[in-house]
């Protein structure tokens, strides 16, 4: 009797041993599985067909945007409130390529430098540019410890400069150099960028108290980057009878406490026409464009 219990038990043993070697299998399939199809999507991204990719990245409550140019040169614009911009990059950028030919910063919020000190920490950066505000908070003196130990060219930007580079255009709209404005949001570096045919309004956070004065400079714009994630102190009638986007991309945290987008701003985009995207509801979107009218769509990444 005692020699069956053992036989028993040993094969009891085997069965468990090959079921837990099987779960292992199984997993590790599964891990591959999900590795390759991540692989493919990034590897996807690489070869996308198109001339200027702009990407309005998913980093929670804040902003951050890659613009690539016709010829790979890759600016960066605002970083997000934390580190979640590495894993964007990473996912858009080749694993050997560490440079970023500029970062801009459209004002020092934390939801829109706080990752960029990590950016500077961990890439090439060939110039940053700025606007002039009077911020001293521990992020500020964090990102500017890295710009002076790096020795990396800072220039701040104002109303009527100008940046090309491989065809697109950096057209600065906002702030005026004597803006007398105390709040750092309406010291927001207003860009219009253009290829081609195509036009993009990235406000940063300015309010509408700006937006009369920028707007007409920027004129009718394919794509609107939503001013302050959606606040309803931006993003007026005025400034859409003007600029008249046909799509608008609002860079937001899902379920965030300000309340972005706010209802009032949801109702006036889709009353100019505007085609909505949201990173909260439809994760990374990224636009392409050939220099004519550009498509804009969701693309969500791996992480």
């Amino acid at each position: 009797m005692a020699l069956q219990t053992s036989r028993f038990t040993a094969k009891k043993y085997a069965v468990s041993r090959f079921g837990s070697l099987g779960r292992l299998v199984f997993m590790l399939a599964i891990a591959v599985f999900l590795l390759g199809a991540i692989f493919s999507r990034v590897v996807s991204v690489w070869s996308l067909p198109s001339d200027l990719r702009i990407w309005f990245f998913d980093v929670g409550q804040g902003d951050a945007t890659l613009i690539v140019t016709p010829h790979g040169k890759q600016v960066l614009i605002d970083g997000g409130p934390g580190k979640r911009i590495l894993s964007k990059l990473g996912e858009t950028m080749s694993p050997w390529d560490r440079d970023l030919d500029a970062v801009v910063l459209t004002h020092p919020d934390g939801d829109h430098l706080t990752g960029l000190v990590s950016v500077l920490d961990q890439y090439r950066i060939g110039t940053v540019f700025e606007s002039v505000t009077y911020s001293d908070t521990a992020t500020v003196r964090a990102f500017e410890h890295e710009m002076e130990s790096q020795g990396i060219p800072r220039i701040f930007w104002f109303e009527g400069d100008e940046w090309n580079i491989d065809g697109v255009q950096f057209k600065v709209v906002s702030p005026a150099k004597n803006m007398s404005a105390k709040e750092d949001n309406n010291r927001s570096v207003v860009l219009l960028v253009t290829y081609g045919n195509t036009s993009v309004l990235l406000p940063g956070d300015a309010t509408s108290s700006e937006e009369e004065s920028y707007g007409l400079i920027a004129g009718d714009v394919d794509v609107l980057h939503v001013a302050h994630h959606g606040s309803q102190y931006s993003t007026s009638e005025s400034l859409l009878a003007v600029v008249k986007p046909e799509a608008a991309v609002v860079s937001v945290g899902a379920k965030n406490r300000y309340g972005h987008p706010h209802p009032r701003v949801l109702e006036r985009l889709s009353r100019a026409g505007s085609a909505l995207f949201r990173t909260d509801n439809d994760g990374d979107v990224l636009l392409l464009s050939s220099g004519g009218e550009p498509s804009v769509q969701p693309f969500p990444l791996p992480f």
